[in-house]
């Protein structure tokens, strides 16, 4: 049991943490450099729509396969990473469900309404805030590597 639980908590995040990675590091910056706010800010709302989907679907694995070992499996003890792990992981999940029913939505809005400039300001908040969900879930990975270091 705790192999699979394991498994479903990594592959989560994973998916999560590795496609922050791809969208703020690689694909951002391509559709900055070839498309124009009209058609850019579209195209970001539709990589959004789908990848928001895998990470609410990531969240739940991520909350349920480590709770499932937190307090379960391992009977509510565990050491100072594990603790570590949970909080930087509740944080993250908090800007995401921020990220999600505030700015996202918003350029939604901005976007049926064409309204470019205010969907842009919406895409700046989602950018930086997923920056900074990039780093922490990057911390986070760190930390739970150093166990097995």
């Amino acid at each position: 049991m705790y192999i699979l639980l394991l498994t479903l908590h990594l592959l989560g995040s994973v998916v999560w943490v590795g496609g922050m990675f791809f969208a703020h590091m690689a694909m951002r910056q391509a559709a900055h450099e070839l498309l124009e706010p009209p058609l850019r800010l579209p195209f970001l709302k539709r990589v959004l729509d789908r990848f928001f989907r895998w990470v609410w679907l990531s969240v739940i694995l991520i909350l349920i396969s480590g709770y499932w070992i937190f307090l379960v499996l391992f009977n509510g003890e565990a050491g100072l990473y594990v603790h570590l792990m949970q909080g930087l992981g509740l944080v993250m999940v908090g800007l995401f469900c921020f990220i999600y029913f505030v700015p996202y939505r918003r350029m939604g809005i901005a976007l049926e309404q064409q309204d470019i400039p205010a969907a842009a300001v919406q895409m700046a908040m989602i950018r930086k805030i997923i920056g900074t969900n990039l780093v922490l879930g990057l911390v986070t990975t760190v930390i739970a590597a150093s166990k097995y270091a």
